[in-house]
């Protein structure tokens, strides 16, 4: 019967975590000034540049608190500009003796009074200039912009700054996702042991494919929620074709730690019989014995074998269900595969190539779970 013996191996630990995409920015367009919504100047779900024009509301009121604003303060200044002549003059005659101080200084008052009113003036100007420049909305940001909330025609700002749409930046994007305590420190760890300042970051999608994209480390939270004892972290993906989108869920892989010396089997060898997982080793005597094991992880069809087995042994890969404890065996070695073919590379630096591994009688591999109890 073909076997393989069990090999220690590098393998890295990935951690997984279900995480949602969120935009970098994400801005609500809100009318400032109440007035009747003009004009829509884009189309909904499409790409705005920043600065944009996106909306216009009826500006004409607004420009007429201008004028009006303006008319006082141009009437101001004329006569700011009198009382600074009678000012100018009184103060001569004051000097000269010819006037009462009681004159002069009323000249003086009302010349303050009146550079006084024309500030006064000249910020209500401004102020009008401002509300009338809120009629024209523009996109804060560069991004996809969302539905129209509001109707054209209705009023809105009335009371309330109203909800007109919503701009989401696409490139890049965040996702955030939680981490548990000790997967931390062990990433933390390894990183120090490695002097390595970035860690591998990928994302499997909703339909099962990884994202053609590697994201990077942009914030870890202060602290760890003490109800969920998990510590929340962000990374940062670049989404230059715009398929990611805020609200979607992905799963994030992380690189957390490079397991030396790890002791796999193929996932196909083991077997589990009501949670109990064994893997059938065959002796030097030929003797097959179902030996019971504790696994670790699994990464590319290999399983990381904690206790149970050591390097060296033989072990029963292919047709493990019609293999009985007890049963006598010749073994003929054959080299580690992974379930897609690929030999394993060993921490020796070499590979191990050769036929695919089989059963008796070259039987196709079994699944790695039976029912069958072992005797």
């Amino acid at each position: 019967m073909k076997v393989v013996k069990v090999e220690t191996k590098t393998m890295p630990y990935w951690g997984e975590f279900i995480g949602q995409i969120n935009a970098v920015e994400t801005v609500d367009v809100r009318a400032r000034v109440a007035g009747f919504l003009q004009e829509k100047k884009f189309k909904e779900g499409a790409h705005v540049k920043k600065g944009a024009l996106l909306f216009v509301i009826d500006p004409k009121p607004f420009q007429e608190d201008l004028k009006q604003a303006q008319s006082g303060l141009e009437y101001n200044q004329a006569l700011a500009a009198k009382a600074k002549k009678d000012y100018e003059r009184f103060k001569k005659l004051f000097e000269e003796n010819v006037v009462s101080r009681d004159e002069y200084e009323s000249y003086q008052t009302q010349y303050a009074t009146y550079k006084a009113q024309v500030r006064d003036n000249a910020a209500k100007v401004e102020n009008a200039r401002i509300q009338l420049g809120y009629t024209k909305i523009y996109s804060p940001v560069d991004g996809v912009i969302g539905q129209v909330q509001v109707d054209l025609g209705n009023l809105v700002g009335q009371g309330e700054n109203t909800l007109l749409a919503t701009v989401s930046s696409v490139d890049p994007v965040y996702v955030n996702f939680s981490v548990t305590e000790s997967d931390y420190i062990r990433a933390m760890r390894r990183r120090e042991a490695d002097k390595v300042s970035e860690r591998q970051v990928k994302m499997i999608l909703a339909d099962g494919s990884e994202y053609d994209q590697s994201g990077t480390f942009d914030m870890v939270d202060r602290a760890v929620d003490p109800r969920t004892g998990t510590l929340g972290v962000r990374v940062k993906f670049p989404n230059p074709d715009g398929l990611l989108r805020p609200g979607q869920y992905a799963k994030v892989r992380v690189l957390v730690d490079q397991i030396k010396d790890a002791t796999v089997v193929p996932s196909r060898a083991l077997m589990d019989v009501q949670g109990m997982k064994s893997l059938y080793v065959v002796g030097a005597d030929g003797k097959v014995v179902n030996t019971p094991v504790e696994i670790g992880f699994e990464r590319d069809s290999l399983v990381v074998i904690k206790k149970g087995v050591k390097p060296g042994d033989l072990i029963i890969v292919d047709g493990v269900n019609r293999v009985r404890n007890g049963m006598m065996v010749k073994p003929i070695v054959v080299p580690m595969e992974t379930d897609h073919g690929k030999p394993v590379k060993t921490d020796d630096g070499g590979t191990k190539a050769g036929a695919t591994g089989g059963g008796d009688n070259g039987d196709a591999a079994q699944p790695a779970k039976t029912e069958e109890k072992a005797g």
